[in-house]
C-alpha cells in the first residue's frame, strides 16, 4: 500500500516559496560580494604588474652595472605576472566571465 502525501496547503506553499526566495537572495548577495572581491583582486594584480614593469624599466635603464640575479628575478616576475594578467584578466577567459556576470 502506498502512503499518500499530505496535501500541500496554500500556506505551506507560500512558506516554501518564501524560504526559496530568501535562500536565493542570500546566494545573490554572496555572489555579488565574491564578484566585488574578485574585481578588487584584479585591480591589485594589474597595479602590481605595472609596478614590476616600472621597476624593470628603471633598473634596466638607470643602473650602470645591474646585478644579474636581480635582473633575472625582475624579468621572471614581469613575465609571470604578464602571462597571468593576459590569461586571466585580459584574455578570453575574462570575456566569458564578464558575459556570465550580466
Amino acid at each position: 500500500m502506498e502512503q499518500s502525501q499530505p496535501a500541500m496547503t496554500e500556506g505551506m506553499y507560500l512558506d516554501a516559496m518564501n524560504q526559496l526566495k530568501d535562500m536565493n537572495e542570500e546566494r545573490d548577495k554572496e555572489l555579488k560580494k565574491v564578484k566585488n572581491e574578485l574585481k578588487e583582486h584584479k585591480k591589485e594584480l594589474i597595479s602590481t604588474y605595472g609596478v614590476v614593469r616600472l621597476l624593470d624599466m628603471i633598473y634596466s635603464d638607470q643602473v650602470e652595472e645591474p646585478i644579474a640575479e636581480v635582473s633575472i628575478l625582475i624579468e621572471t616576475l614581469r613575465e609571470f605576472l604578464g602571462q597571468f594578467v593576459e590569461e586571466n584578466i585580459i584574455g578570453d577567459n575574462h570575456v566569458r566571465i564578464q558575459q556570465n556576470e550580466d
